[in-house]
């Protein structure tokens, strides 16, 4: 590869023809895109108090970034039903318990600094019921997405049935104005299948005019959105939806031409689930603070990333020891 930026904490090849993968899917690469989207997400739920225009601006791409989360994710578990044996055999111990165990101890941290008014509303609240948060949808896509291999024995029928119900949830979601929410987002399950099946075409998206010609049509599409964005479905799903997708295809077009590598993004990719799960927390924490916006913000990032980094050491011995049982029982 040849070498564009070559830093400590930063390098940037140029992609040669040797790599397998599309840029955006490729495991080390997508943990980086993973960690600066919950970056993103982060600055999309600062209180307007401790906010600033730059924060803000950043900020709007917040739903794209979910559903480059989402997205990942659907492609993972595609991927993951191809590649390793047994796979959903042993669904619920690999994939369920790592959503479920940093879920509920984040949670249950939660319920101890904004009790509900009832028991029974802190316990709904802990186990996800109530305050749903689109974590509470991926894990209803997971169950889905279980069954749907589990009964199903078509591998066609099991992709189109599973495009199918997102693009429902998605598309009626909007039409009804259902208060679950991440309506729009949620369409990244969609992408995450399609990206599986076309992933060697999506690898040829890699010229300089590709990337121009998508950045055009984001910015064309992106202007429309701002005109049109409250406008019943038009705006409100349909212009949301193909900005969204446009700017997944420029990033993957600039993400097929160029390999970024930095051990700490990677390492900050690979506990941006736990930070996800603390930021809201952190930020009802610190909201009374009165410091400059960027401090303040820094401040909450910063904090952010010291608990996901505690959280994830402890649900990771949890993890394993509960996985340790589970075969020795089997034994």
């Amino acid at each position: 590869m040849k070498k564009i930026l070559n830093n400590k904490w930063l390098k940037i090849n140029k992609y040669d023809e040797t790599n397998e993968k599309v840029g955006i899917l490729d495991k080390e690469q997508g943990m980086i895109i993973k960690a600066i989207c919950c970056i993103i997400v982060i600055l999309v739920h600062i209180p307007k108090q401790h906010g600033n225009a730059l924060q803000d601006a950043i900020s709007s791409f917040g739903y794209v970034a979910v559903s480059i989360f989402f997205m990942l994710s659907a492609y993972g578990l595609r991927y993951s039903v191809e590649n390793k044996p047994d796979y959903i055999k042993h669904f619920w111990r690999n994939r369920i318990l790592v959503l479920l165990i940093p879920f509920w101890l984040t949670r249950t941290i939660s319920a101890f600094l904004q009790p509900q008014e009832t028991i029974l509303e802190t316990i709904l609240t802990i186990i996800g019921v109530q305050n749903i948060i689109f974590i509470t949808i991926l894990l209803c896509y997971y169950i889905i997405f279980w069954c749907v291999y589990k009964f199903i024995k078509n591998s066609k029928i099991r992709d189109y049935l599973l495009c199918g119900i997102v693009l429902l949830y998605s598309f009626m979601g909007k039409a009804c104005q259902w208060p679950t929410g991440w309506l729009v987002e949620s369409m990244g399950l969609f992408y995450g299948i399609l990206m599986y099946h076309l992933e060697t075409k999506i690898k040829n998206l890699k010229t300089l005019k590709q990337g121009i010609f998508f950045g055009i049509i984001s910015a064309i599409i992106g202007l429309l959105y701002l005109k049109y964005k409250e406008v019943y479905l038009l705006g409100t799903w349909g212009l949301k939806t193909i900005l969204s997708i446009s700017l997944i295809l420029l990033l993957t077009t600039i993400l097929n031409q160029i390999h970024i590598e930095s051990t700490c993004l990677s390492y900050l990719g690979s506990i941006t689930y736990e930070i996800y799960l603390m930021h809201a927390i952190v930020i009802h924490v610190l909201r009374p603070l009165e410091i400059p916006s960027t401090l303040w913000i820094l401040l909450v990032i910063f904090i952010c990333i010291l608990l996901g980094m505690g959280i994830h050491y402890i649900d990771k011995k949890i993890i394993k020891r509960i996985k340790k049982t589970y075969k020795e029982s089997f034994i």
